[in-house]
């Protein structure tokens, strides 16, 4: 045991033979003793040292017992030391009353009764070893408090950063949906006017070129309503409902496949129940679907699988299609605003939406991941709570 952490104690006696007797009798593997032989080396011995514990001799030459019990007990490092008396004189009344008024919890008399004198010591040691631990845990208490101060205060600036930065998204998405959206508009509304009546007059590169500009307002249209999307989604009020997903998922298939021609076979297995919002979970697979459909179109027999499976407890639901896949090098950026993996002249779209479909898992306290191999398909997963 270091040294550090052993209980001390100082024992103060006049005559050497004493102090070699209580040392023999109070040794101990977790205690650290120190003597003196009179009052003024035992105030040193107690500023520098601070003991556990003082077994004081009452009657000693220049200062007594009682003096430096007094001393010690005006000094702010040393007044809380717990003294015993040591004395030979067992029927001095006034005397023991004296040492109690000076601050002595207790009397031992001489000659010692080891088993008494061991059984006082090991208490007062295990009090004290109790106080000290104590003191520690609130100087740690006080500590953490003032940490916790500290991080409230951060957080509350934190706060008040957020919600600027909010009212400054606010602003920008205001600008995206009007300031953009005109322009915009003039773009696509002239252009459509110089197809309608200006057609024939334009060879074919000027029909070309002009088509593009359409096709190009538009995606950029649609582009603007994803992001508007994404941007609102931080703010929309999260219904936790029981939603039947098989249900879900059939109805999302219906719906997708009335509004684009496919040739993939869907097929959809088990699917247990879930708890959250039906409109954005509805986002959520009509997305994914729409996705493993659009990468799939190419094979020749394009498949898609949508199935769950249980995990620690909680549910898994995938789905899984034959198509493009991906390079699991980049798979950190599926989820990313603007992020795409594949050209736009091969597979249409905004790179948007995957962002809005983790946004809104995110919102659910879930989590959403993929896997994907080039040219042989991908799985999408994702876990609600």
């Amino acid at each position: 045991m270091e040294d550090s952490e052993k209980l001390k104690i100082l024992i103060v006696d006049d005559k050497p033979a004493n102090l070699m007797a209580q040392q023999a009798l109070l040794a101990k593997e977790d205690r650290l003793l120190y003597t003196a032989q009179n009052g003024n080396e035992a105030l040193k011995i107690a500023l520098s040292n601070t003991p556990d514990l003082l077994l004081l001799d009452v009657h000693m030459p220049e200062m007594d017992g009682f003096e430096v019990a007094r001393t010690i007990r005006q000094n702010k490092r040393t007044k809380d030391i717990p003294i015993i008396f040591v004395t030979a004189e067992r029927k001095e009344h006034l005397s023991m009353m004296r040492g109690f008024e000076e601050g002595a919890i207790d009397y031992l008399f001489k000659p010692l009764d080891p088993e008494i004198t061991e059984a006082k010591v090991s208490v007062l040691l295990k009090i004290q070893r109790q106080k000290k631990e104590l003191s520690e845990k609130n100087i740690a208490l006080e500590q953490a408090g003032k940490q916790i101060e500290e991080l409230n205060g951060e957080l509350q600036k934190s706060v008040a950063s957020l919600e600027i930065t909010n009212k400054e998204l606010e602003s920008f998405s205001y600008s995206i949906s009007h300031d953009l959206r005109t322009p915009l508009r003039a773009i696509g509304s002239f252009s459509n006017i110089m197809l309608e009546e200006y057609a024939e007059k334009l060879d074919d590169e000027g029909n070309r070129i002009l088509h593009i500009i359409i096709s190009n307002a538009q995606n950029m249209g649609e582009m603007i309503d994803r992001l508007l999307e994404f941007s609102k989604l931080g703010k929309k009020a999260i219904r936790k409902d029981e939603i039947g997903m098989k249900k879900l998922v059939e109805n999302c298939i219906t719906g997708i496949s009335r509004s684009m021609q496919h040739r993939a076979v869907i097929t959809v297995g088990e699917l247990p129940q879930a708890k959250g919002d039906h409109d954005l979970l509805a986002h959520v697979w009509t997305n994914l679907i729409t996705n493993a459909i659009k990468y799939s179109e190419k094979k020749t027999n394009p498949e898609i699988e949508i199935g769950s499976y249980d995990d620690l407890g909680g549910t898994v639901y995938y789905i899984k299609d034959n198509g493009a896949g991906f390079n699991m090098a980049y798979a950190g950026k599926l989820f990313g605003v603007f992020q795409r993996l594949h050209s736009a002249d091969d597979f249409k779209g905004t790179g948007v939406g995957l962002a809005i479909v983790q946004r809104i898992i995110a919102r659910h306290g879930g989590r959403i991941w993929a896997e994907g191999e080039v040219d042989n398909g991908a799985t999408f997963y994702f876990e609600l709570p």
